[in-house]
């Protein structure tokens, strides 16, 4: 399975989940070694400008993409499980991620995307768990420029 993740450049080689340590997700409260990912490329690229408030702050971004081998245990968050308003009560969420992260039952989470909340929905975030040994199996495929479109904003 394929994993990719929008970065800043500085930050694309940095592969230990130091953003939810330092800082919350979704998913997670402070103090979660957790990277991010996507299914798709494109999924990324949301999740990204959801966030952005002026483009012109934005540092060079690439586009990180990953390489899971196929016998990588994950757990499922189906978005048909969460309670209505899910998407306005990260709290709920991030209990969610907090609890998976800490059981290390997994090294991977497939969650729905807060951007894109529909069941059966081919793409979908992937939380990686730092914390569990075999994470230690993914492999960094590439990294490579990317420029968001500027019709996008």
């Amino acid at each position: 399975m394929l994993l990719w993740r929008l970065s800043g450049e500085d930050f694309a080689q940095v592969f230990d989940g130091g953003y939810g340590l330092l800082y919350d997700g979704r998913w997670n409260t402070v103090g979660h070694a957790l990277t991010y990912c996507a299914t798709s490329p494109s999924l990324c690229v949301l999740e990204k400008l959801v966030h952005i408030q002026d483009p012109e702050l934005m540092p060079p971004q690439v586009m990180v993409r990953y390489e899971v081998p196929d016998d990588l245990a994950m757990e499922t968050i189906e978005v048909t499980s969460l309670p209505p308003g899910w998407r306005l009560d990260e709290t709920l969420t991030q209990q969610h991620g907090d609890r998976w992260h800490e059981a290390k039952t997994a090294p991977l989470l497939r969650v729905p995307s807060a951007t894109v909340p529909l069941d059966g929905a081919p793409d979908r975030n992937v939380l990686i768990n730092h914390r569990h040994p075999q994470t230690a199996g993914i492999r960094l495929l590439s990294i490579e420029p990317f420029d968001l479109d500027i019709r996008l904003f």
